[in-house]
């Protein structure tokens, strides 16, 4: 956000006052588009920029000359790698959802005491609830919806999901999407949206702005066929109740002030389009070199006539000569330039570049750990925004499934798991790890390989495979008869992945410790 009406003081400023005018029942929408309209451009200007369709060196002027020049407009597209190496990062591998019922757990040593003592310890169980609250992402495609936001969230700085409860033949249901960045702002109090309509009997479109609290919903109509940052009327059409009593519209930043993954190296960006478009143009003038006549005149006229002639030039002073002027391209040095502009840009923007000799090379896994590191960093940060605006969503889905199914779930135990999908060097780990036995338990050491998600489960697994008994005697396969059942359960195993105590956590709902 550069320039006075792009300001970040600004911006904080028409958040408290169009919240306050929430809060106090005086919103004025046309307002609110007026003054949020700047911040609504440069949102999509982003965007346009992340995906190519606009960036500055399409407004870049043609050299003003009779003289034919080559004017390219290349996009080197350094914003898109940018974010969408930072989306793969954390949500190229779908985001899992948990319950969390770690009050009910107990550890090896609690289990052993319980034994020893004769205690009956129930299992660990998660509400049916929860079950039905997973059921709703599946058909919402949220594991869809997340890169989707993540793309926004890094591209605009900030990103919106909304969860609209709606009404059908077959009951309520509750549909999600994403909203536009520049068609929606949320505040604590509330979230404003804006979607484009098509009234079927004035035969026209229209924007409907939506302003949801937790008590109403409020509707707001703008007619007109204009683009959508106008200066069109907006008029109040309909307030309902809110339903779910929550704010359905979730927002996920990427920082703080809301700035997006190129925001302080848009420059450099717009430097290396700019670069690479006049090498193109010097590469492609070559075919257009200049012609140099010597040892005569020569008027303009007689050269564009003589030019047009099959491209011969009969020149009637025996002295004269006529040959092509090149320029010699200085390729160290472009390639120093642009390789130079390259790296400042990865480097503000805390993004990787693969093709350093690092990557290409056979160097260890640590040494390519070190040179993730800025984009670990980065992506924390990010994820822990998108966190927050997950959170918001199972909210948003609890409220509904209160509403609709009369269950209950705390959204607050609602844990969400993010794995990096960056390739790991397993031959590094199989050596590294075994030597830290001497000074850390097993169950630390296997909560460092990276596929091993559950140490608990890949234990019980272990303990199966190898037939031993479960400390708290749920499993007793050492015994003769038993063959049968150890069977059954591997054979369970092999088709779900999962062992028949892990089901049995979430098969009693009621039970609780």
């Amino acid at each position: 956000m550069i320039g006075t009406v792009l300001s970040l003081e600004r911006y904080k400023k028409l958040r408290v006052k169009y919240s306050t005018q929430i809060e106090d029942g005086m919103f004025d929408p046309n307002g609110f588009m007026e003054d949020m309209k700047p911040f609504f451009a440069d949102r999509e200007r982003k965007y346009l920029a992340y995906t190519s369709e606009k960036n500055e060196i399409d407004s870049r002027p043609k050299p003003n000359t009779d003289i034919i020049k080559i004017h390219n407009k290349l996009h080197a597209g350094m914003y898109s790698i940018v974010v969408d190496q930072a989306v793969n990062h954390f949500t190229g591998i779908p985001i899992k959802w948990d319950y969390d019922a770690s009050e009910q757990k107990r550890t090896l040593i609690q289990r052993l005491k319980d034994k020893f003592l004769k205690n009956e310890i129930g299992l660990p169980t998660v509400p049916e609830a929860f079950n039905r609250l997973t059921s709703n992402l599946d058909s919402m495609r949220f594991a869809m919806l997340d890169p989707e936001t993540a793309t926004f969230q890094g591209a605009c700085g900030v990103a919106f999901r909304l969860l609209e409860p709606v009404e059908g033949d077959d009951g309520w249901e509750l549909r999600a999407r994403n909203i536009e960045p520049w068609r929606a702002e949320r505040y604590g109090n509330a979230g404003i949206y804006i979607k484009e309509k098509y009234d079927s009997y004035q035969k026209k479109f229209f924007q409907e702005m939506k302003v949801i609290t937790r008590n109403e919903i409020l509707t707001y109509a703008c007619y007109g066929d204009l683009d959508f940052i106008t200066n069109g009327t907006f008029k109040k059409i309909d307030e309902t109740k809110n339903p779910l009593e929550v704010i359905n519209l979730s927002e996920f930043k990427n920082n703080t002030n809301r700035y997006c993954d190129f925001e302080v190296a848009e420059e450099i960006g717009d430097a290396i389009d700019r670069a690479l478009s006049d090498q193109q143009n010097e590469i492609e003038q070559f075919k257009l070199a200049y012609m140099l006549v010597t040892g005569t005149t020569m008027s303009k006229d007689t050269a564009k006539e003589m030019m047009n002639q099959l491209g011969i030039i009969n020149l009637k002073d025996p002295s004269a000569k006529a040959e092509y002027v090149t320029k010699n391209l200085a390729k160290d040095f472009n390639e120093y330039h642009m390789d130079l502009l390259k790296k400042q840009f990865y480097t503000i923007c805390k993004a990787i570049d693969f093709n350093d000799e690092v990557f290409k090379s056979n160097s260890s896994g640590e040494a390519r750990k070190w040179q993730i590191i800025s984009l670990e960093a980065k992506t924390n940060t990010k994820e822990q925004y998108f966190r927050e605006g997950l959170k918001e969503c199972a909210e948003t889905i609890a409220a509904f499934l209160e509403f609709n199914d009369k269950v209950e779930i705390e959204p607050e135990k609602i844990i969400f798991t993010f794995s990096r999908s960056l390739p790991t060097d397993l031959s590094y780990l199989a050596e590294s790890l075994p030597k830290l036995a001497p000074y850390v338990s097993k169950r630390t050491i296997q909560s460092q390989i990276p596929f091993v998600t559950d140490v608990d489960y890949e234990n019980e697994m272990m303990e199966l495979e190898d037939g031993n008994a479960y400390p708290d005697s749920e499993y007793n396969f050492g015994g003769g008869g038993n063959n049968d059942d150890r069977n059954e359960i591997l054979d369970q195993t092999s088709r779900t992945g999962r062992s028949s105590k892990t089901k049995a956590r979430k098969s009693d709902s009621k039970k609780v410790i």
